[in-house]
C-alpha cells in the first residue's frame, strides 16, 4: 500500500491499519507516541521493543507482562536484560542477569542499583568475601538510621567468619535491634562471643535465642561445631590459609632453616604484604627464636621511607607482617647477572645511608648489611630489611655468642668480637657497595676471616668495566680494617656520594674510548654530531614563569619532565626552588636528576600515576594514615633542609596505583612565602579528602580511629614534616593495635 510520507501520523496510522506493524511502530517511534508504538509491538511480537516502549511510557503491568514473556527463556532473558542495561534500569536486570547465572555481570547491576546487600550475597557465593566486606562498608557509611541494621548483619557475620571477632560483635549487636533481624544476628553472635572466649555470653545468647526457636541445640559446643562447620562450607579453597584471620598466604617467597617468607593478602587493610613466619616458635629460648624476638621487636619500633615497613608483630604465633617489595633484592638483582648503572648504586647508596641513619639515631646497629637485605620497591628505592641480628649499641661492650652476620661481609671488629659500633655497619655498606658497583665481592674467599683482617681489598676501579676512579677513594676509607680510621658517618659518606663524579675515565686495553658527551640540553642542541639524550618532546603545558615538556631518557629510558624557565626574577626564585627540592633525596619528593643553571632548564623523574585532584583514593585506615605518614616524610626531607615547599595541594600530589604519592617539584609556578606549618596544613588538608572529614589532625585522627574503635593517642599538634610524621606514627601505632586485638 502506499503510505502518506508527508504527514508521519496519517502514515503511521495508515501501516498499522495495513498490518505492517514494524513500520508503523517506527513511525509512532519518531513522533513521541511511546503507547501506540508499544501497542503495535505487541501486535507484531516484537517483546524487546515493546519492553522498551513500556519502559519509556512507565506501564507498571505492561513492564512486568513483557519482562515475564521474555524471561520465560533464555533467549528472551538475555533479549531483556540488554534492553534494560541500555534503558539503565540496573535494579531490575541484575536479578535477570543473576538467573541466567552471569554472576559477574549481576554484581556489577546489583552495585550500580545501589542493592549492596544482594551484590555483597554473590560476592560471597563466589568466595570473595574480602569485596562483599569491602563493598557493605562502604553501604554503611552511606546509609540511612532506616538502612543501616540489614547491612550490619551482613557485614558482621562476613567479619566472624575472618576472625575480625570485636568489630562482628559490635556490628551484630546492633544488628539484634531490629527485631526481624533479631534471630539471625543471634545466632552468628552466639559463634562470635565464644570465638572471643566470652563462653559465658555466649550461652546466654543461646539461651535467649532458644526461647524463640526450640530447634536450636541446648549445648553451646554442639551449636558451635554447626556454625562453625557452616561457616566452613563458605569457604574457598583460597580463604583456607589464613593467619591470624586477616592474611590470606598466596605464595612463598623464600625460605630458611627456621622459616618461612610469603606474599599475602592483608583481608582487612586490602593490599599486599610479606609475612615472615617463624616455624620453630616453640623453641623458647633457641638462637634462632631469639633471633626472630629480636627483629620483631627492633624492627616495629624503627620507621623510616628506607627501612622497610613492619605492620604487625605476634611473638606468640610466630609471625612479623611487612610491607610487600615487588623490586626483590639486591642479591637476586646480581645473581641474575644484572649490572646496576653508576647512578642507580648511588641512589641505592643514599637510600641505604637513609635507613641506617633512622637505625642509628635509636642506638642500633644493623650488624648484617649485605644484598639479601636490600630491597627494592616498585619505584626502585632501596630499603633495608631483617634486624634479625641487630644490637643495640652499648660502647665498650664486647659481643658474646660468636660471630653474628653474614662472614663475607663481615667487619673485622664482628670477626675479632670487639667492641661494635656503627663502623661496623658502615664496612658491611663498603662491601655491599664494591660488589653492587664491580659485579664482585672485594675478597673472594674461601678464607674470609684472613681477608677481612689481614688482605687489602683492590681497586674497584681495576676489577669492573668502565667503573669510575671516583669510587676507589669512597670505598677504600669504607675498607679500611680499624673502625677509628675508617669513615666516620654516614653523613660523611653522603656528602662523598653526592660529590662523587661518575663519569667515564679512560679504558684499558683495546677496548674503545667513548666520545664525551656534553651534560646540558643547550650544548646537546649545539652539537649535530651528538644524539640528544632527550627525545621525543611533547608540550604538558605552561606556568607563568616556565614551559614544561615530557620526553624520553634515552639513555636510562625512562619517561623525564623538562622545565625550561624563562629570565624573569621570579623564575630565579623557581629556580632555586627547584634545586632546593632536588637536594630533598625523599623518594616521596620528585626526582631532580638535572639543574642547568645557565640555560635555565631543570629535568625532572616523571611520575607514575594521576594528580590527587584527578583521582582521589578510597582507602581503608591503615592505608589513609601510611598516605599521610609518606607525605610527612616528603615534607621532612625539605624542612631539613631549612625551606619548605609552599606549593603543595591535590594538583600537585601524584598517586601511583598502590597510593604511593610523589610531592611534585616541576610545574610549581611562582614561589610565594612560606613557611614548613603551610606545609603541614595543605599535607592535613590532602588527606581529610581521603578520610571524609574536616582538614585539621584533630578530626582527621577522630575520624580515622573511629574507624576501627581505636583510641587516638597523644600527640603534639605538628608544626612541620618531622612533627607530623611523629604524630602520624603514634596514630598508626594505635589504629593497628585496635585491628591486631580483632
Amino acid at each position: 500500500m502506499a503510505i502518506n510520507a508527508d504527514d508521519p501520523l496519517v502514515a503511521a496510522q495508515a501501516a498499522a491499519a495495513a498490518g505492517e506493524h514494524a513500520v508503523a511502530m517506527e513511525l509512532y517511534e519518531k513522533l513521541w507516541d511511546f503507547p501506540s508504538a508499544y501497542a503495535q509491538a505487541r501486535a507484531g511480537g516484537d517483546l524487546p521493543r515493546a519492553l522498551r516502549y513500556a519502559l519509556e511510557i512507565g506501564e507498571a503491568p505492561a513492564i512486568e507482562e513483557v519482562k515475564a514473556l521474555l524471561t520465560a527463556t533464555d533467549e528472551g532473558a538475555l533479549a531483556a536484560l540488554d534492553v534494560l542495561i541500555k534503558m539503565r534500569r540496573h535494579a531490575e536486570a541484575a536479578p535477570i542477569a543473576e538467573k541466567l547465572g552471569d554472576t559477574t555481570r549481576a554484581i556489577d547491576l546489583y552495585t550500580r542499583a545501589h542493592y549492596e546487600l544482594d551484590a555483597a550475597r554473590l560476592l560471597e557465593a563466589t568466595g570473595r568475601d574480602r569485596d562483599a566486606g569491602r563493598l557493605l562498608e562502604r553501604a554503611l557509611d552511606l546509609a540511612s538510621d532506616g538502612e543501616r541494621a540489614p547491612i550490619q548483619l551482613a557485614l558482621g557475620r562476613i567479619l566472624a567468619r575472618r576472625g575480625a571477632y570485636p568489630e562482628a560483635a559490635r556490628l551484630l549487636q546492633e544488628a539484634r535491634k531490629t527485631p526481624a533481624l533479631r534471630g539471625a544476628a543471634q545466632r552468628h553472635l552466639i559463634g562470635t562471643l565464644a570465638a572471643m572466649g566470652l563462653r559465658d555470653g555466649a550461652r546466654d545468647a543461646l539461651l535467649e535465642l532458644r526461647a524463640t526457636d526450640d530447634t536450636v541445640p541446648a549445648d553451646l559446643d554442639t551449636y558451635l561445631r554447626a556454625w562453625r562447620d557452616e561457616a566452613t562450607e563458605r569457604k574457598t579453597t583460597r580463604d583456607r590459609e589464613i593467619v591470624a584471620g586477616r592474611y590470606r598466604l598466596d605464595r612463598l617467597l623464600g625460605a630458611g632453616a627456621s622459616g618461612r617468607v610469603f606474599l599475602a593478602t592483608d583481608e582487612v587493610a586490602g593490599r599486599q604484604v610479606a609475612i615472615k613466619m617463624f616455624f620453630a616458635a616453640g623453641a623458647r629460648g633457641g638462637a634462632a627464636y631469639e633471633r626472630f624476638v629480636r627483629e620483631a621487636r627492633l624492627a616495629s619500633t624503627l620507621r623510616h621511607p628506607s627501612l622497610v615497613e613492619v605492620y604487625d608483630v605476634s611473638v606468640e604465633r610466630g609471625y612479623l607482617v611487612m610491607e610487600y617489595l615487588p623490586g626483590g633484592s639486591l642479591a637476586q638483582r646480581l645473581a641474575a647477572g644484572e649490572q646496576l648503572a653508576p647512578v642507580q648504586v648511588r641512589r641505592m647508596a643514599l637510600d641505604i645511608i637513609g635507613g641506617l641513619e633512622a637505625a642509628h639515631h635509636r642506638g642500633v646497629v644493623h650488624r648484617d648489611v649485605k644484598p639479601a637485605n636490600v630491597f627494592f620497591d616498585a619505584r626502585g628505592t632501596a630499603k633495608i630489611g631483617d634486624f634479625g641480628v641487630a644490637h643495640l649499641v652499648d660502647l665498650g661492650q664486647t659481643q658474646t655468642g660468636g660471630l653474628i652476620g653474614t662472614l663475607a661481609y663481615m667487619s673485622p671488629e664482628q670477626i675479632t668480637g670487639a667492641p661494635i659500633t656503627i663502623a661496623a655497619d658502615l664496612y658491611a655498606l663498603g662491601i655491599t657497595l664494591f660488589e653492587a658497583v664491580t659485579g664482585r665481592l672485594p675478597f673472594l674467599g674461601p678464607d674470609f676471616v684472613a681477608q677481612h683482617l689481614g688482605e687489602q681489598p683492590p681497586a674497584a676501579s681495576t676489577i669492573g668495566a668502565n667503573v669510575s676512579p671516583g669510587w676507589d677513594p669512597i670505598l677504600a676509607a669504607l675498607l679500611v680494617k680499624n673502625p677509628r680510621e675508617r669513615t666516620q658517618t654516614l653523613a660523611d659518606l653522603r656528602r662523598e656520594l653526592e660529590a662523587l663524579d661518575l663519569g667515564g675515565r679512560p679504558l684499558l686495553g683495546p677496548r674503545a674510548r667513548r666520545d664525551s658527551r656534553p651534560h646540558s640540553i643547550a650544548q646537546l642542541a649545539e652539537d649535530p654530531d651528538v644524539k640528544p639524550r632527550y627525545q621525543f618532546e611533547t608540550p604538558l603545558g605552561t606556568t607563568p614563569i616556565s614551559q614544561l615538556a615530557r620526553a624520553v631518557d634515552t639513555v636510562l629510558d625512562r619517561s623525564v619532565v623538562i622545565e625550561r624557565f624563562d629570565d624573569s626574577a621570579e623564575a630565579e626564585k623557581a629556580i632555586e626552588r627547584a634545586r632546593l627540592l632536588g637536594r630533598a633525596q625523599s623518594p616521596f619528593v620528585q626526582r631532580a636528576l638535572s639543574l642547568d643553571r645557565a640555560t635555565r632548564v631543570a629535568v625532572f623523574e616523571a611520575p607514575s600515576g594521576a594528580s590527587f585532584a584527578d583521582a582521589t583514593p578510597n582507602l581503608p585506615p591503615t592505608e589513609t594514615i601510611r598516605l599521610l605518614k609518606r607525605l610527612a616524610r616528603a615534607a621532612a626531607a625539605v624542612h631539613e633542609l631549612g625551606g619548605s615547599h609552599g606549593a603543595i595541594s591535590a594538583r600537585t600530589v601524584v598517586l601511583d596505583d598502590g597510593a604511593v604519592p610523589t610531592v611534585m617539584a616541576a610545574g610549581l609556578g611562582p614561589v610565594l612565602d612560606s613557611q614548613p606549618l603551610d606545609d603541614v596544613t595543605a599535607i592535613i588538608a590532602i588527606v581529610a579528602t581521603v578520610a571524609g572529614c574536616e582538614a585539621s589532625f584533630a578530626e582527621l585522627a577522630r575520624t580515622v580511629a573511629d574507624q576501627v574503635s581505636a583510641t587516638v593517642p597523644p600527640y603534639k599538634a605538628p608544626i612541620d614534616g618531622e612533627s607530623l610524621y611523629a604524630a602520624a606514627d603514634a596514630l598508626d601505632i594505635a589504629v593497628l593495635a585496635a585491628l591486631g586485638s580483632r
